[in-house]
């Protein structure tokens, strides 16, 4: 079971009843690229298709390098499906989103259009309150078809990850 302690800053997506088979794919292509930087640790998160992980460096590079990889040698990946960086990690309330969201809003660029994309799982939060208090806590307007940035929210349980990604930050790997 995840806690607030697992500073994750990688979740990754994989086949069904492959998540075991997915951290070792991982730590076998980092294994092969070097300048990827070292894995701290890979976890199962108890949600089916669902792991996280903790990279030494910054999340955001090592997910666009991994995406680069898989652009020249596709064959590197059969169980991960997608990767993304995650900033921050806080306890599923709704206050500790709310308060999360207001530090992650100091990263967003002035007046930037945004999208909040929000992955419920295993939480009884109520997600039109939750959207809109993560909303109200970024400058800028709130744009579903042309933004600049994604707002992206993934409640794990106990355990919410969220990030402020750019489109390309969020590497789709491999079609399921």
């Amino acid at each position: 079971m995840l806690s607030v302690n697992d500073q994750f800053n990688l979740l990754l997506s994989c086949r069904q009843f492959q998540e075991a088979e997915s951290c070792q794919e991982l730590r076998r292509i980092i294994d092969d690229e070097s300048e990827l930087g070292p894995l701290e640790w890979c976890k199962l998160t108890g949600i089916s298709c669902l792991v996280v992980a903790r990279h030494e460096g910054d999340p955001h590079a090592f997910v666009m390098r991994i995406g680069q990889l898989v652009k020249k040698m596709p064959w590197i990946v059969r169980d991960l499906l997608k990767i993304q960086p995650i900033d921050l990690v806080v306890a599923s309330t709704m206050e500790a989103i709310r308060d999360g969201s207001k530090e992650l809003a100091k990263q967003m660029p002035e007046g930037a259009k945004f999208r909040v994309n929000l992955n419920r799982r295993d939480t009884k939060l109520d997600r039109k309150k939750l959207l809109h208090e993560i909303a109200i806590q970024f400058p800028g307007k709130v744009d579903l078809e042309e933004y600049e940035r994604i707002v992206a929210v993934e409640i794990l349980g106990p355990v919410t990850g969220l990030a402020l990604l750019r489109e390309e930050e969020s590497v789709t790997l491999r079609r399921p």
